[in-house]
């Protein structure tokens, strides 16, 4: 690791500890040069450990940006927010797939990222699952509805 400071390429771990419920790591950092004192917080990435089974038969890698991206996109209805928060949206939803899937498809990428939009905003989770076709949305007296509604028959009056 390098120094955040005067970017000397040695640096030694003063303490570190494990998180406790994320797989992630805290260190502390000395530089050997100018004795600066750091912080960083390690995670595990996607990047390069997990390949993403395509439809197709191919393998691609996770790509954090287009995730970045297609989270932003679904805070239409606020932009400022989607700013704000795809970054972090999309880190949670990366280091949920790290500890809970071992291959991965884009299907599963959708549905955790649903699962993780609809904590935090109903509207972005049903703007993003109505682009990623995760939900059906059928018109019903001016509401979207989740699921289509059971045929209605006609019943006769009985005398």
């Amino acid at each position: 690791m390098f120094c955040i400071n005067c970017f000397h390429s040695k640096t030694s771990v003063a303490n570190s500890r494990p998180h406790k419920k994320q797989p992630s790591v805290w260190r502390r950092r000395v530089c050997s040069k100018c004795g600066s004192v750091f912080t960083t917080l390690e995670r595990p990435s996607l990047v390069d450990s997990t390949p993403i089974q395509l439809p197709s038969g191919g393998t691609d890698s996770f790509n954090l940006g287009i995730l970045i991206i297609s989270i932003a996109r679904a805070f239409s209805h606020a932009p400022e927010a989607g700013k704000h928060h795809a970054l972090w949206l999309a880190q949670t939803v990366e280091s949920t797939l790290v500890t809970q899937i071992q291959s991965l498809t884009p299907e599963d990428i959708e549905a955790v990222t649903h699962q993780v939009l609809k904590q935090f905003d109903e509207l972005a989770a049903m703007q993003y699952a109505a682009k990623h076709k995760l939900i059906i949305s059928v018109r019903r007296r001016g509401r979207p509805s989740l699921v289509s509604p059971a045929p209605r028959t006609r019943e006769s009056p009985s005398r």
